[in-house]
């Protein structure tokens, strides 16, 4: 994934993502050579938003958490099935993201 679609997707600022490769880095976030991030990164960068930002972890506390963690693997689909709610949201976030992405490209092209 690249920088702007992680970005994008946590909906960061880069500086706060700067700011995560820096504090994490030793933790094993950190970009790819190509500067993008692969998929232990990117769930990493999931799991740290989650922990700074919604659960209210100090840097300190996300850091300890992190240790164990193996990012390495995907996690195994739920066999729980998707309400019809769930599946709304999923494609209304889809369908923003889409838009998102569209209305970025007008702008880009206009003088």
């Amino acid at each position: 994934m690249t920088r702007d679609q992680l970005l994008r997707e946590l909906d960061l600022l880069p500086e706060v993502l700067d700011f995560w490769i820096v504090e994490f880095g030793d933790c094993g976030f950190v970009p790819a050579a190509d500067g993008g991030f692969d998929a232990p990164a990117v769930r990493m960068a999931f799991f740290l938003k989650r922990l700074l930002r919604e659960e209210g972890f100090t840097l300190w506390g996300a850091r300890r958490r992190l240790q164990g963690c193996d990012f390495s693997n995907a996690p195994q689909a739920s066999t729980r099935a998707r309400s019809e709610q769930e599946a709304a949201v999923d494609e209304a976030g889809s369908r923003t993201r889409e838009l998102i992405a569209l209305l970025d490209e007008h702008l880009q092209n206009c003088p």
